[in-house]
């Protein structure tokens, strides 16, 4: 009985379960429900080389700040060696080497376990010293993503791997988000990669948990300078001059950031402290020189460019330097030509080297390695059609060749920028005139003038469009109130413009005259003394004033010209 019992049991079993089996058959038409099967996340939980190692010791090791190193260290610290793990003795001479190589200001406090140097991890720390990005550790754990960006500590010599380092260093900040070291090591690459904001950023994470450390501080600081926030790059380095006074490096930074701030006397200091460092510091030295130039101390500058050329006559700052010394102190256009020649010579494309050798052709009336300044300052343009001072040279040209209409439209396009220099509004004004454009002339210069009645500039420009408007009751009344209170320079400008208000050829002639003794180099004065003398055909008197404004102006063509013209006609 119990047996039957027993075999019907086991035969019920098996009509469940073959019913059950049928169910799942190919020969079914009915449509299961789909079953939704949990597979573990085998990456999630593989096993890795250093699974085993304390959880905190790992996380510190991981955020690898210098203060976190240590503590990974202590939580590993053992009284004997043999007591070490085979991979505790690893991370500690990971912990180790990171801090010798990206943290070298830091001291290291603990002992070190001998190690296996032939394991992968230490291999790719070797191979980044030598330079080279090593990804051949493809386990994808922490430290594989990142020990091969070491590399961009340790060489600044290639650049084939960044879109690799940026890859893995990416996946390893996911993998530690707090990691210092990561967001440093991505600083640096945002750096090398010429993005200084985002270096910025990670910068400033990284700064979050060591604060006071140098490499970080001193990488911000370089980003801050690459993005062109000087004023932030002096304010980083001041701070760090107090605990690094003879730092070189922020030194340098710090003397770059005040002479692009156009703090000169800040910036020579600076350059200062470097040369009694370094005195042999050739870049310093030019740098010195340039800012020396910047304040008219040309005899200073001149002897540094000197020391300079003992070691180096063809470097691109120098010929630059030497050039303009040539041109502002010497006055000699020909040799700064011959110079700045040179330079455009060796440094074809280079925007400076184009942008001065135009200032030269432009000044002296001469060509530059066969060009002229327009054809300079084409170049500059076709590449930057924007570049202020190549557009200011543009239109000084074409107002030389009276070309109104060109340096008319340049100007507007010049002017419409915010933060103009007042200089070329006045600029715009003289155009404007000159193309009897009044009413724009008119309303620019009044408005400039009413800003600040006190300013000569603006005084000089509303008498112009005064007496071109035909008010010269207006411009009487201006001039004679301002002629008793100027300096010499001015009052040369009121009465050369107060010969016009006159109908009296000799009261002309007397103002004419008053306008000379005040400024014998007023070129305006001279011309229309000229053009006064030769309109009655008093050539030699016409030829007396005419000759001194070639004296002045001594390359331009058309005066030379006019010049010749008289020579011919005294001849007669």
């Amino acid at each position: 009985m119990k047996f039957n019992k027993e075999r019907a049991a086991f035969l019920a079993l098996c009509t469940c379960t073959a019913s059950v089996l049928l169910s799942c058959g190919t020969t079914s038409t009915a449509s299961p429900e789909p079953q939704i099967v949990s597979i573990p996340d085998r990456q999630k939980n593989k096993r890795t080389f250093f699974s085993s190692i304390d959880y905190k010791a790992m996380e510190n090791a991981q955020i690898g700040s210098p203060a976190s190193l240590k503590q990974a260290v202590s939580i590993l610290h053992k009284s004997l060696e043999s007591d070490y793990s085979e991979n505790e003795k690893i991370l500690i001479g990971i912990c180790t080497t990171l801090m010798q190589i990206v943290w070298p200001s830091e001291t290291i406090t603990w002992e070190i376990p001998s190690y296996n140097t032939q394991n992968s991890y230490i291999g790719t720390i070797e191979t980044a010293k030598r330079g080279v990005y090593d990804s051949g550790n493809s386990s994808g754990d922490f430290f594989s993503n990142v020990l091969p960006s070491l590399v961009l500590v340790t060489s600044e010599s290639r650049n084939d791997y960044y879109d690799l380092a940026r890859n893995s260093l990416n996946t390893a900040l996911e993998q530690q988000p707090n990691s210092a070291l990561v967001k440093y090591l991505l600083g640096i690459l945002e750096i090398r990669t010429n993005n200084p904001q985002a270096a910025i950023q990670y910068l400033m994470e990284a700064r979050k948990s060591a604060p006071s450390n140098y490499e970080i501080q001193y990488a911000l600081l370089r980003a801050n300078f690459l993005a062109k926030n000087y004023e932030q790059t002096l304010t980083l380095g001041e701070v760090l001059l107090e605990q690094y006074p003879q730092n070189v490096n922020v030194l340098a930074l710090c003397s770059r950031s005040s002479y692009a701030m156009n703090d000169l006397s800040k910036a020579e200091s600076y350059v200062v402290r470097v040369l009694l460092l370094e005195p042999e510091n050739l870049d310093y030295v030019l740098l010195r020189a340039r800012i020396l130039m910047d304040k008219n101390d040309f005899i200073r500058a001149s002897s540094l460019l000197d020391l300079y050329s003992t070691n180096n006559t063809s470097g691109r700052e120098y010929l630059l330097l030497k050039a303009k010394l040539q041109r502002d102190w010497n006055k000699n256009y020909s040799a700064a030509g011959e110079t700045i020649g040179k330079a455009l010579s060796l440094y074809p494309d280079d925007a400076e080297v184009l942008l001065c050798a135009a200032q030269i052709a432009s000044t002296s009336n001469s060509a530059i390695n066969g060009m002229n300044a327009k054809q300079l300052t084409d170049l500059i343009l076709t590449s930057d059609p924007d570049n202020s001072q190549a557009l200011q040279i543009y239109i000084e040209e074409m107002v030389k060749q009276q070309k109104w209409q060109d340096a008319y439209n340049i100007s507007l396009k010049l002017i419409a920028r915010q933060n103009v220099s007042d200089e070329w509004l006045f600029r715009h004004v003289d155009i404007c005139l000159a193309l009897k454009k009044n009413t724009e002339a008119s309303n620019l210069a009044v408005k400039m003038y009413t800003a600040n009645e006190s300013d000569e500039n603006a005084q000089q420009a509303y008498i112009k469009v005064l007496i071109q408007t035909y008010q010269k009751n207006s411009a009487l009344q201006l001039i004679n109130k301002l002629l008793p209170k100027s300096n010499a320079k001015m009052k040369s400008f009121l009465y050369y413009e107060r010969s016009f208000v006159h109908t009296s050829e000799d009261e002309v002639l007397n103002d004419l005259r008053s306008s000379l003794t005040s400024n014998p180099r007023n070129k305006d004065s001279l011309y229309r003394l000229y053009e006064i003398y030769y309109g009655k055909k008093d050539y030699r008197r016409a030829q007396y004033y005419l000759k001194q404004v070639v004296a002045l102006d001594s390359s331009n063509a058309q005066l030379l010209q006019k010049n010749n013209e008289l020579d011919l006609l005294l001849k007669k």
